[in-house]
């Protein structure tokens, strides 16, 4: 067994450096610069609209504008975030046919939903058709039907003659199954987190008039208030 090394020789610790100590001496969020002067602009302005708030309270309303994975800096105990921004949304599943009808002809068609199906599905076999009708239910201004696949507008015909069959419809009771559109979608980046005014964060009505006073919206028409995410 090797001798005990005597106090005199062993090693001392490294000394850190000053700003290594007060690097970690530091507590609240980390600001981390950008190299985007539009961003260290931004900045500047919230200091100036929001200046009787403390520091640690600008930089989270920085960070909260930017996002968390790109002003947030990384620590074993709060890693850096990394995401995806989805520029496109999921729109309504084509494998369904939409009826628009009135309340009381929907009304029909619902305490005969057993016999609709299995019409409809008799009328496309008789067409030699592969469709399938698998259920159907009341959805939004009338029906909708459930199908194995896209259906045809061959086949769209096929089913609005059998369902009026079914419900016992005249001929003066309209009845245009269709297939799910999707709406367009918009998705503006950008948007200021906090309203400068009142220090609270923006509001969707807010969002909703800022765009209808731009002549960039002119003779657009929002089919719901804004989202924000």
């Amino acid at each position: 067994m090797p001798p005990p090394v005597p106090l005199a020789f062993k090693p001392k610790p490294k000394a850190k450096l000053f700003a290594q100590v007060a690097k970690a001496n530091i507590s609240g969020p980390k600001f981390v610069p950008t190299s985007s002067y539009e961003d260290f602009l931004y900045l500047l302005q919230l200091k100036e609209a929001f200046s009787n708030l403390p520091q640690a309270t600008i930089i989270s309303m920085y960070q909260a504008s930017l996002g968390v994975a790109r002003a947030f800096q990384g620590s074993p105990s709060h890693p850096a975030v990394s995401r995806t921004l989805k520029m496109m949304t999921q729109g309504p599943t084509r494998h369904q046919v939409l009826i628009p009808l009135t309340p009381a002809a929907a009304k029909i068609v619902v305490a005969n939903v057993v016999s609709a199906v299995e019409f409809c599905n008799k009328g496309l076999v008789s067409a030699c058709s592969k469709l399938r009708v698998e259920s159907v239910h009341k959805a939004w201004d009338g029906m909708s039907m459930s199908t194995n696949s896209v259906t045809s507008v061959a086949e769209l015909e096929v089913i609005k003659q059998w369902l009026k069959k079914t419900a016992g419809f005249d001929e003066v009771t309209e009845v245009e199954p269709c297939l799910p559109q999707s709406k367009s979608f918009l998705k503006v980046l950008g948007v200021p987190y906090w309203n400068s005014k009142t220090s609270l964060p923006i509001t969707p009505v807010q969002v909703a008039e800022a765009l209808s006073s731009s002549p960039l919206f002119e003779g657009i028409i929002l089919a719901s208030m804004p989202h924000i995410i």
